[in-house]
């Protein structure tokens, strides 16, 4: 069976298009994805390190530590985490340090965790972040 030519043009305009909506919309999600993994840098602070570490079994995880340094007042770091994040209240409380997490699901499937311990020190506060964002089948 041939084609005619307007029915050829047809499928090239569509073909085009899709291919165009599929690269939308990967960068869409990957904008959205640095976005994500990028939120949880104190504003100012320096950063020590930031490690990505990633499983495939036996669940799909992508894990993000981040550990910071600030000259911010403690509680203008721990509501920028506590409020920004949703975090609650700290989890737990040690000597100058506190603990705040959260975990969370999401479409069944999706599982967010996030962890942040906030110290005092003589030279400032230290920032320590753990998030952890994996995909569930079981």
């Amino acid at each position: 069976m041939r084609l005619h030519a307007g029915q050829q043009r047809f499928i090239l305009w569509a073909l085009a298009a899709a291919v165009v909506a599929l690269a939308l919309t990967s960068l869409i999600l990957l904008r959205l994805g640095l976005y994500y993994w990028n939120a949880s840098d104190y504003p100012g602070a320096d950063q020590f390190g930031k490690n990505y570490l990633y499983k495939i079994t036996p669940q799909v995880e992508l894990r993000q530590d981040a550990a910071y340094h600030s000259n911010d007042p403690f509680p203008a770091i721990y509501n920028y985490y506590s409020s920004g994040f949703r975090l609650g209240p700290e989890a737990r409380a040690q000597g100058a340090c506190i603990e705040m997490m959260k975990a969370s699901r999401f479409a069944w499937v999706i599982e967010r965790d996030m962890s942040v311990t906030l110290c005092d020190t003589p030279k400032g506060r230290m920032i320590f972040v753990t998030r952890i964002f994996s995909l569930s089948l079981h």
